[in-house]
């Protein structure tokens, strides 16, 4: 929804956000108070009819086995579609997929890794509080989710009101503050705690702006500090603002291109979002998520998944989640049902430059791979085929047919005839220099 054109916009989930959850028989101890202090409302198995989303944890854990299977119904009663589906060991893990779905946050929150769990905690904690957040991290790591994430968890009744920063300059703060009170209002679960603010204003892509557009901030700040308190009285400030940048807000300050006094205003609570080469565990997760999102009828090798759990991905989740969808619509090289690393190298996209891949079978095919090794077992034989091919774990003859095979063989030159040498008399030659090949290298 967009006001006056001017890059305002009310983020909205649907009609009726899910945002009542009543978790079925099984529920992994700590689950529901993760999910209450995320902003759900939790209602008792009782009154599971009446939840927005319903949980059942297929299997109840049983005795010694800790995986976690998931299976979500919505209240229109639908059937569950394979995509719900999910298994974990993590109940934590299981917790914040089930609150990417609840929030229907885009990209999920879906983490294992515990510096990733780390920030979601963080953010949880600070987000009934009124200072305002700044969320660093790269493009693509999940900034705008666990900005809604914050928002949902400071149980503020009102929808988030995003700011593009960078046509912020366009925009007055009077039709800031306009476009809150015209936002519609959310109907609040019953026994909340109310929220200590009115609204929230999400800053996206702060490092963007320009001069004019970090004074028209900078005015937006006075005026919120100046604003009364909201009508429960809980805080002095009736507006809460969370910020994402993808720049070194600290750098830019130095180097005189962010103001200081913008900058203090914001940054009194800081979460570094971690990328997704630096939770590489997350990474064949997502995935198997993504893949049974999109067409739960194909299946990664488990060779696949491991080459792309060590993958660079300079575009972090958003690049996992394309790369995913690509693969989950094209042609495979196996047939219709498993992806392996073959198809994984012809939809990868490039690195961006000074990023390289980190996995070798996505820079070379597996002829280059192979060529490589049998060249590198030749010299730490020193020359010697026969120990070469011990150390390959092959025989000789078929050490050979490899190094045919990889191109390695060396052409037999053409013997000269005789009468065109010319050797002067009393000249002597040494053995060696008669050696078509020296002994490190590759001849038939």
């Amino acid at each position: 929804m967009d006001f006056d054109g001017g890059g305002v916009a009310a983020v909205r989930e649907s009609a009726e956000p899910r945002r009542s959850v009543c978790l079925g028989t099984g529920a992994p101890e700590g689950m529901a108070d993760f999910l209450t202090h995320a902003g759900l409302e939790v209602v008792p198995y009782a009154q599971r009819h009446h939840a927005s989303l319903y949980v059942d944890f297929l299997g109840a854990r049983p005795t010694g086995v800790e995986v976690l299977g998931i299976e979500l119904t919505s209240k229109s009663g639908e059937p569950s579609r394979p995509y719900t589906h999910f298994a974990t060991d993590n109940w934590q893990t299981a917790a914040c997929f089930v609150l990417s779905h609840a929030l229907r946050l885009s990209p999920p929150l879906l983490a294992g890794d515990t510096g990733m769990l780390s920030v979601i905690r963080s953010a949880m904690s600070v987000a009934t509080s009124q200072v305002p957040v700044v969320l660093s991290g790269e493009i693509g790591v999940g900034k705008s989710a666990l900005a809604r994430l914050i928002h949902s968890a400071s149980r503020c009744d009102t929808l988030m009101l995003a700011l593009n920063c960078s046509s912020l300059e366009n925009v007055e703060a009077e039709t800031v503050f306009k476009a809150l009170k015209s936002v519609r209002t959310v109907n609040p679960p019953l026994n909340r705690e109310p929220a200590r603010f009115d609204a929230t204003i999400f800053l996206d892509e702060l490092g963007e702006l320009s001069d004019a557009g970090q004074l028209k901030l900078l005015r937006m700040l006075q005026t919120a500090e100046r604003t009364p308190a909201p009508h429960n009285g809980a805080s002095p400030a009736a507006f809460r603002f969370v910020a994402a940048t993808n720049r070194q807000l600290t750098s830019m300050v130095e180097r005189g291109e962010f103001r200081k006094e913008v900058y203090w205003r914001l940054n009194v609570f800081s979460l570094e979002v971690p990328a997704l080469r630096q939770r590489q565990g997350d990474i064949a997760m997502l995935a198997r998520y993504f893949l049974r999102r999109a067409n739960p009828k194909r299946a990664f090798t488990p060779m696949a998944l491991k080459s792309l759990s060590h993958y660079a991905f300079p575009g972090n989740v958003l690049e996992l989640e394309g790369l995913v969808t690509r693969l989950a619509i094209s042609p495979l090289a196996t047939g219709n049902t498993f992806i392996d690393i073959a198809d994984l190298r012809r939809h990868l996209m490039v690195a961006a430059p000074g990023e390289p891949v980190q996995v070798s079978a996505w820079k070379s095919s597996r002829e280059d791979a192979r060529r490589e090794m049998i060249l590198k077992a030749i010299a730490a034989a020193g020359g010697d085929r026969a120990e070469a091919a011990r150390r390959l774990g092959i025989g000789t003859r078929a050490l050979q047919y490899h190094i045919t095979r990889a191109g390695l063989s060396r052409r037999r030159q053409p013997r000269a005839n005789a009468a065109q040498i010319s050797i002067p008399p009393q000249v002597s030659i040494p053995m060696m220099a008669l050696d078509p090949a020296p002994a490190t290298a590759l001849s038939k």
